[in-house]
């Protein structure tokens, strides 16, 4: 098709394009994350021509970009088509790669509301001080670790995490 035009036109629209961060570490293979992911593959006919055919691979399966092409990776990749290297990773684990991971399992708390943080200490045990590092120097996260004390403790917090987390919100 390309040769009517006398321009490669997958040339012009993926050059330069790099995959996102999320994808790092994944090679040329995706696992297809939606329902569909639909694709073009440039075929020859049994007279020789060459045609275009629409393909497509289902949820869970993985796909090449020598199978799919740099064009469909690049729209793959931008419309979130398929799964980054953490939700991989969480398939790979047994994990449900919709759910983040949990501070105990590697996870990030920052991203954690008040109740999933309080379920965080209580379920942990955290002690004082394990409770006080979780906010590092962050006043904001300081504050919601201190309203998940007052819930993991039903509204009794313990002095110690009260006066950390008290220090590093004034501080």
């Amino acid at each position: 098709m390309a040769e009517l035009h006398g321009v490669d036109p997958t040339a012009a629209e993926t050059e330069g394009y790099e995959s996102p961060d999320e994808y790092d570490g994944q090679g040329d293979d995706r696992v297809v994350r939606n329902l569909r992911f639909l694709y073009t593959v440039q075929t020859e006919d049994p007279a020789g021509m060459k045609v275009v055919e629409p393909r497509e691979a289902l949820a869970g399966e993985t796909v090449t970009l020598d199978q799919i092409g740099q064009i469909a990776l690049m729209k793959g990749e931008k419309s979130h088509a398929f799964y980054t290297t953490e939700e991989r990773e969480r398939i790979e684990a047994g994990a449900n790669p919709d759910q983040p991971l949990s501070p105990a399992e590697g996870g990030d708390v920052s991203s954690l509301g008040e109740y999933e943080l309080a379920e965080h200490i209580k379920n942990e045990n955290l002690t004082v001080q394990q409770t006080v590092d979780l906010a590092g120097n962050d006043k904001d996260l300081a504050h919601r670790i201190l309203q998940a004390e007052n819930i993991a403790t039903d509204g009794e917090p313990r002095k110690g995490v009260e006066a950390g987390l008290t220090a590093i919100i004034e501080g």
